[in-house]
């Protein structure tokens, strides 16, 4: 008998050791090897840990005993149980009374067969993601077999919280890597339909292409399919394409009722393609009509999308300049007339980058652009803007001069009356400066920075963008932004901006009207955080020659251990002093252990009526989860709202199932 660690030459027929430590090792009168004690035995692909191992050297077989412990080196499954056995020239093996983890899901088994390569049988058993002792959720099983690609298991029982709420006779579904086969269906209903069965099933093709074909059934509204085809083709670089048909019923359905009848189509589509490769980006978008999406999608993102956007760019980055080509035609689904929508066909843009020079640096931006539209202001606009930069330091002050030149040509069409040039600059100065005290566990940080820009004329040019906006300003501004803690807790922020204009002129916060008087807006931020648990905010604009607050946003957030409420004002006024936007908002968020409570709604003074509202309630268990979600949105074109009713859940943590029950 020996001690310790011992490597035997199994090399006979195995192809690789085996290796045995234990506390006691010895061979007995049949020839066996048996370790006894604390055992560990290793294979290529496993340990083994027992009690009590029998190793017979000319089957090459293992027997192991008392507490056994099977790893698969490759982390994919761990079994412990009573006993188990072992071929190592073939690696086939069983194991009684198993209770392990196979990949993500924790099992229990009366016996656990390995059959040929890494293929197991399953017997009376039960499979869940539930942590093992807590198995709120599982599926109690006559036979599994698991193999790489599929498991299919038999005599199926679904158990909450141990009882039986459904019986699947078989079922099938893919592990590892990606499979074809069927996804997760949705199904429900919903103001306009009883029965609504939604079914994709994905095809692999190869190892960087897939498909989706996708079955759509609604007992009343259009019934469509869906095909969708991707392929990578570099690393960021991809190709999309989704063809969606449907057919509506004749004559049109009550959803259609307050819709322009001329954007009615019996026959409805929408095409979607999104390619990318060697800086080129192409991206197709194109419904039939535009209430494709509120017909076809439950979500509130994609039943509310303001437009959809066909484009065509290429981007060239190097390291001393940028090249952008942009084509974007933009559909309008918030109007049946897309014939006033601003498209750019096409822009042409070059940026060079900071260039370092002696004195400082020197960039340029340059486009030509074409805003078209079939009906109103449309134009072709040159821009060439060079700028001159300097940064220094003076008198122990962070200083930053900027110089830009701007010249903007415009070919206008459609309108009259507007400039056709725009030939200026601005001048920018900034002086930065930073400034900390500290008044016993009081520690304040502020920054400063002073600002003059100037610029020598207006000009009533076109707005399509930023760059189109040139003012004349001879302008004198302070920033400041300080924090302050307290004992190294932070007790809120202040921000403030305000200035002098020597021209006497400037545009309003909000609706951009020209004033012409010298003192320039104030805007303030102020953020308090007293307490741990709650925190004070009011961000506004104030104009004190009309004495008119032009915007303010007001919030208070409280939060506790089981959840947080905010509710926020929001108010913004024009140089007329007449409300533009006033708004209550309310948000709530609680928990308790699994239980979850959700609240959103947004209140609007103007029209006098609650706008939107969201409510969620919902339960997590060990590996489930539960919600049910309600939804009122109006909308102000149809002047009535619209009320929608989801459920939601998940099981075993694999995947949420949404069902719409109401939308009205």
């Amino acid at each position: 008998m020996v001690k310790g660690l011992v490597i035997f030459l199994l090399l006979l027929s195995s192809g690789f050791p085996v290796e045995i430590l234990s506390d006691l090792l010895y061979t007995n009168e049949r020839g066996e090897v048996v370790a006894e004690g604390r055992v560990r035995l290793e294979t290529k692909d496993y340990v083994v840990e027992a009690e009590r191992i029998r190793y017979l050297p000319k089957t090459k077989e293992v027997f192991a005993h008392g507490n056994v412990h099977v790893r698969k080196k490759d982390g994919t499954l761990e079994v412990r149980g009573k006993s188990a056995y072992l071929d190592t020239k073939t690696g086939k093996g069983y194991f009684l009374d198993a209770v392990g983890r196979f990949r993500r899901f924790n099992f229990t088994a009366k016996r656990v067969d390995r059959l040929e390569g890494d293929t197991f049988l399953f017997t009376e058993g039960d499979v869940t993601t539930c942590p093992p002792e807590d198995k709120e959720l599982k599926v109690c099983f006559g036979r599994a077999k698991i193999g790489r690609r599929y498991v299919f298991s038999f005599g199926n029982t679904l158990r909450f919280f141990n009882i039986p709420v459904a019986y699947l006779p078989l079922v099938i579904f893919p592990v590892g890597e990606r499979r074809s086969g069927l996804l997760p269906p949705t199904f429900g209903s919903n103001t306009y339909n009883t029965l609504i069965y939604i079914q994709p099933i994905y095809w692999v093709i190869s190892e960087d292409k897939d498909a989706t074909l996708t079955l759509d059934f609604r007992d009343r509204q259009a019934k469509g399919v869906w095909l969708e085809y991707r392929q990578a083709l570099y690393p960021e670089e991809n190709l999309y394409t989704r063809l969606s048909l449907y057919r509506e019923p004749l004559p049109p359905g009550e959803w259609w009722e307050g819709r322009d009848p001329g954007t009615f189509r019996r026959d409805r589509f929408r095409f979607e393609l999104s390619f990318r490769r060697g800086g080129w980006d192409l991206g197709i978008d194109l419904p039939s009509d535009p209430y494709f999406f509120e017909d076809v999608y439950f979500s509130q993102r994609l039943r509310t999308l303001p437009f959809t956007l066909n484009l065509l760019s290429y981007k060239r980055v190097e390291e001393e300049y940028m090249l952008f080509l942009n084509t974007r035609l933009f559909f309008d689904l918030t109007s049946p007339d897309n014939s006033k929508t601003l498209n750019l066909l096409p822009e042409l843009a070059f940026f060079m980058r900071p260039k370092k020079l002696k004195f400082g640096y020197v960039s340029l931006t340059s486009s030509f652009t074409n805003f078209y539209r079939e009906r109103g202001l449309r134009s072709k606009r040159f821009l060439f803007l060079p700028e001159i930069e300097l940064p220094y330091r003076f008198f122990g002050l962070s200083h930053y001069t900027r110089l830009r030149l701007i010249t903007n040509l415009y070919f206008n069409e459609g309108e009259e009356g507007y400039d056709d040039k725009v030939l200026s600059y601005l001048l920018e100065h900034r002086v930065h400066t930073f400034r900390d005290f500290k008044l016993g566990s009081l520690e304040v940080s502020n920054t400063f920075e002073f600002l003059y820009s100037f610029s020598p004329e207006n000009f009533n040019n076109p707005q399509f963008d930023s760059f189109d906006r040139v003012l004349r300003e001879n302008n004198l501004k302070l920033r400041t932004s300080s924090s302050f803690y307290l004992g190294g807790f932070s007790l809120g922020s202040l921000y403030l901006e305000g200035g002098y204009n020597l021209l006497r002129s400037y545009r309003f916060p909000t609706d951009g009207k020209l004033i012409e008087e010298a003192l320039l807006p104030l805007r303030a931020i102020l953020s308090l955080n007293p307490f741990g648990w709650a925190s004070l905010s009011q961000d506004f604009t104030y104009d004190p020659n009309l004495n008119i607050l032009a915007r303010s946003v007001s919030s208070l957030t409280l939060k506790g251990a089981f959840g947080s409420l905010r509710l926020s004002y929001v108010v913004s006024r024009n140089s007329e002093n007449e409300r533009v936007s006033d708004q209550y908002i309310l948000g709530a968020n609680l928990s308790y252990r699994g239980l979850s409570f959700g609240l959103s709604s947004t209140y609007d003074n103007l029209r006098r009526r609650e706008i939107y509202r969201s409510l969620n309630l919902g339960y997590r268990g060990a590996c489930w989860s539960v919600r049910v979600s309600y939804r009122m949105t109006f909308y102000a074109d149809k002047g009535d709202y619209f009320r929608e009713i989801f459920l939601a859940f998940n099981l075993f943590n694999l995947k949420e199932f949404t069902l719409p029950l109401r939308r009205r």
